[in-house]
């Protein structure tokens, strides 16, 4: 039913850009009848075709209501200090670590979105935290789910704990680990995702042999979101 849902609202939007274009199109060749207004109205409709296009895909992979609501703030922005009374707390890695032993932390577990890249379908599904670890050599923060799944998230900065997300602003490296679900918890049957951030640019590995991942990051999003 979702991916009814998914199609049909992607066509939909996916016709916005040419509805716009032959509007705008018809204005031009109405003020230029020739050669010159037509070739302008061919690039017109090849430009929306192609927009439509990336939207019709955009919509597939994240939904038409996370389409419509997704908002692309700059990480700099969201790099604000809590409020003492707010219910977000500023965490560093050291002090998670330590909550998460004392089974004192706030988010207890959610959907995983790495660098804007979901993990299975939007709010589909649900890891619990139950460890966490830090190498202070490494500069590496180290989540342990419920399920086998592994967040390794190297160089984490600006950590935000509520009782509804955790969310890193920045990290240089984050590789998901976890086994085929289903099946016994041996080394054949585990799969990752690696995302590497390097020269501004997120650059993505994975052995998944099952399917073709269509990894949708953006660095305008940050390192690391987990919904509860």
């Amino acid at each position: 039913m979702r991916q009814v849902i998914n199609i049909i609202s992607g066509f939909i939007f996916g016709l916005a850009p040419l509805a716009g274009a032959t509007i705008i199109g018809i204005a031009i060749y109405a003020s230029l009848p020739n050669t010159i207004g037509i070739i302008i109205l061919g690039l017109l409709g090849v430009l929306s075709i192609w927009l439509g296009l990336k939207i019709f895909k955009r919509v597939q992979i994240v939904g038409p209501i996370e389409f419509m609501t997704a908002v692309h703030a700059s990480p700099d922005l969201d790099n604000l200090e809590p409020t003492k009374d707010s219910e977000t707390k500023r965490r560093f890695p050291e002090e998670f670590v330590r909550i998460v032993e004392n089974n004192d932390n706030l988010f207890k577990g959610g959907t995983f979105r790495i660098f804007g890249d979901w993990f299975g379908k939007p709010y589909d599904n649900y890891h619990e935290i139950e460890s966490a670890e830090y190498d202070e050599q490494l500069k590496r923060l180290t989540l342990n789910f419920n399920e086998g799944e592994k967040l390794e998230i190297y160089n984490p900065k600006h950590i935000f704990e509520a009782s509804t997300f955790l969310k890193i602003i920045n990290a240089d490296r984050i590789q998901l680990t976890w086994f085929y679900y289903g099946k016994t918890q041996t080394k054949e049957n585990q799969y990752f995702l690696d995302y590497n951030l390097k020269d501004k640019k997120v650059t993505t590995e994975t052995n998944v042999d099952w399917y073709k991942p269509i990894f949708d990051v953006s660095l305008g999003e940050p390192a690391l979101m987990i919904y509860g």
